[in-house]
């Protein structure tokens, strides 16, 4: 899979929560790429053309490409929020190794807000073609009104076994009962034994990448079992 340039369409964007949007793209004809992989977007800005980097949220399998991202306020966001339906962006990619590497059945990852995004590429390819991969997932928020995508994922842990999200909330609200606070190694440790033979990735702004990796050697996981990808463009 080389990087190549292409002229794309949005198809759709909606809004799951007050700080997020999705935009979907058209699929351009002999683009493909792996799960967990990433393309660019060059937008018209207030400030000039600029690009910037989007995991994909969506499957190979999938019809269209997906992005899920935070709304900042920058030109290039606010550019993004104009688009309308029918608007045509230039595209490039695909980019990364954050990919299930060779024999890997068993993976676990530490994602939060938008850092969801490339797991729930790998996850939902997984869905889509019954690989029977086994995925735990540590998705930190900040409170329940924004948990990206969580319907879909009740639905996944719900119809596959092999799949389990453990919700962390910042700030829950009274009656919430899963797990508080920041994801900790003692949370990780509740939920399974890191020395289990699972591969790790981490994903996300760069300060909660950081975070990650020190959970991480704080339970025992080496370097050789996990991939990391640090979100460009976040405080």
């Amino acid at each position: 899979m080389g990087r190549d340039s292409y002229t794309v369409q949005l198809t759709a964007s909606s809004s799951p929560c007050s700080s997020t949007s999705t935009f979907g793209f058209s699929r351009p004809p002999g683009y493909t790429f792996g799960p967990g992989q990433y393309l660019s977007l060059t937008l018209d800005t207030r400030e000039g053309a600029q690009t910037k980097q989007f995991s994909h949220c969506d499957a190979p399998g999938d019809p269209e490409a997906l992005i899920l991202t935070r709304m900042t306020g920058s030109a290039f966001k606010d550019a993004l929020a104009a688009l309308r339906p029918g608007d045509r962006v230039a595209m490039s990619g695909p980019s990364g190794r954050l990919t299930i590497p060779p024999g890997v059945d068993r993976a676990a990852f530490l994602v939060g807000g938008v850092g969801i995004t490339p797991m729930r590429s790998i996850v939902r390819d997984s869905v889509q073609r019954a690989t029977g991969l086994t995925s735990l997932v540590f998705d930190a928020n900040l409170d329940e009104s924004c948990i990206p995508l969580r319907e879909e994922f009740d639905g996944w842990e719900r119809e596959h076994p092999g799949i389990t999200f453990v919700h962390v909330l910042e700030r829950p609200g009274r009656g919430w009962t899963g797990e508080r606070g920041y994801v900790s190694p003692e949370i990780v440790l509740r939920h399974c034994d890191p020395a289990d033979g699972r591969h790790w990735f981490v994903s996300g702004p760069p300060a909660m990448v950081d975070a990650m990796r020190n959970v991480l050697v704080a339970v025992g996981v080496d370097a050789e079992h996990t991939h990391v990808e640090s979100f460009t463009g976040y405080r």
